[in-house]
């Protein structure tokens, strides 16, 4: 029994000091890994405390690229400067931009589109960014591309009408051409016609010249001589005037006259050349006959001779003067009369020996409105001059013709009159008195008198105005 409680005793002992010294172990563990706890768990604090500046949560949860984080692989810092490096990549075309240098090229791309005059609101991309900038610009571009597209389709059709228009145009100048040969073949028959007509005219004018040069070369002693007779006529008419006039004075109306225009119904001169159809005829009148450019002169022919109302069958305008003839254009010719060599030309102011002695008395209408013009005497006088005539103030035996208009109004007295009033009158009373002393000299003087008509019919102006 003894030894068996020795047994048991030994045993309960080794227990107890087996587990005293599990106790004790356990014990040691314990405060061994209580200690590394808290230090765990003061580095773990520490640890969050850096993720969290970091990163928090929200974004921890919101950045795909922290789920791609591995502890052997690729680190957020890692992943985020690749995506930077792509982003500044995609931004500037360099992958080691910063934000800076991005924003920089950035600004500089933005000046430069502002200050471009073909944008229409340049101020739209102020501080966009390169996404809000790319599409802007994305915009105006499909707009311009539309406009660009639409102007393409214009010039295509117009670029189809002028090659319409170039092949009518060439078809155009085929025509013209071939008809512009046409016109240079008739033009050079046109010419050559021409040409042998003033080879001929030309020709028979030299000869004419010729034939009237031998003539007037065997006429000088016979014209020197009718000069001298003619002035010694002059002196005798000269004479036999101032006789009439005291017969006048004596015998009154009792003295028949000489007949009417006499010496307006002698004919001046002869045409000297006159072809069909042509605008010219030549006279025998030059340099030497006291001939005036742009005289005119009216045809008659030799066979009726010049009538009373010196009615003519034509009236020419001298335009150019030679020695001995002139040429002339033809003005008028009055019915199917034709102007012919030989035939009589004439004009009343015109005397190739002496100038010839004129009186203007009345009021004319010489642009036959039916009221007489305010300086028609004037005009006609000037005409007068012009051609070698001479205008007096009065009629007297010398005088060639009078022209006589119709008689000036004979003032109405006026009652209490103003001095304007008497000072019109007056001058109207003069001017009757005038025509009527005019008109009563010529008459007893025989001096021949004229009607405007008739004077201007004389100059071949028939009823035109002068």
């Amino acid at each position: 029994m003894a030894k068996g409680f020795g047994r048991g005793a030994n045993a309960i002992t080794v227990g107890m000091i087996v587990f005293v010294a599990l106790w004790l172990t356990s014990t040691v563990f314990l405060v061994i890994l209580y200690t590394g706890q808290e230090q765990i768990v003061t580095e773990n604090n520490r640890l969050r405390e850096d993720n969290r500046k970091l990163i928090s949560d929200a974004e921890r949860r919101s950045v795909s690229l922290f789920e791609q984080a591995r502890a052997g692989g690729p680190t957020v810092v890692g992943l985020l400067e690749g995506a930077r490096s792509e982003m500044a990549k995609l931004a500037t075309g360099d992958a080691n931009s910063n934000v800076a240098a991005a924003q920089d090229k950035l600004n500089e791309i933005l000046r430069a589109i502002q200050s471009d005059a073909a944008l229409t609101d340049p101020q739209r991309f102020q501080g966009l960014s390169y996404h809000q900038a790319l599409v802007l610009l994305y915009e105006a571009y499909n707009s311009q591309g539309t406009v660009r597209r639409d102007l393409e389709a214009k010039v295509a059709q117009i670029l189809g009408e002028v090659a319409r228009f170039a092949e009518s145009s060439t078809q155009n100048g085929a025509d013209f051409e071939k008809r512009a040969r046409e016109l240079a073949e008739q033009l050079k028959a046109v010419e050559a016609g021409r040409d042998r007509y003033h080879a001929e005219r030309d020709k028979h004018v030299t000869e004419l010249e010729k034939i009237y040069e031998d003539r007037r070369l065997l006429s000088d002693a016979d014209l020197t001589r009718e000069r001298q007779r003619v002035a010694l006529l002059e002196t005798q008419i000269s004479q036999l005037r101032q006789r009439l006039q005291s017969l006048q004075e004596k015998f009154g109306d009792l003295l028949i006259g000489p007949e009417d225009l006499a010496t307006a119904r002698l004919p001046d001169g002869r045409i000297l050349t006159a072809i069909a159809g042509d605008e010219v005829v030549y006279i025998d009148l030059g340099e030497k006959d006291r001939l005036v450019l742009g005289m005119t002169f009216a045809v008659y022919s030799p066979d009726t001779g010049i009538p009373v109302n010196g009615r003519s069958k034509a009236q020419i305008e001298v335009v150019s003067i030679g020695e001995t003839s002139a040429e002339c254009k033809i003005l008028q010719q009055y019915g199917r009369n034709l102007i012919l060599e030989g035939d009589w030309i004439a004009n009343p102011v015109y005397d190739r020996s002496r100038p010839v002695r004129f009186v203007v008395a009345g009021d004319f209408d010489l642009d036959h409105d039916s009221v007489a013009d305010g300086n028609g005497a004037e005009v006609l006088a000037a005409r007068i001059n012009k051609w070698g005539g001479t205008i007096e103030a009065e009629v007297t035996a010398l005088t060639d013709f009078v022209v006589l208009g119709v008689p000036p109004r004979k003032p109405r007295p006026i009652s209490e009159a103003t001095p304007e009033e008497t000072a019109r009158m007056q001058a109207l009373q003069r001017r009757f008195d005038s025509y009527q002393q005019a008109y009563e000299t010529a008459r007893n003087l025989t001096v021949p008198t004229m009607t405007q008509q008739v004077f201007l019919t004389f100059l071949g102006f028939g009823g035109a105005a002068l």
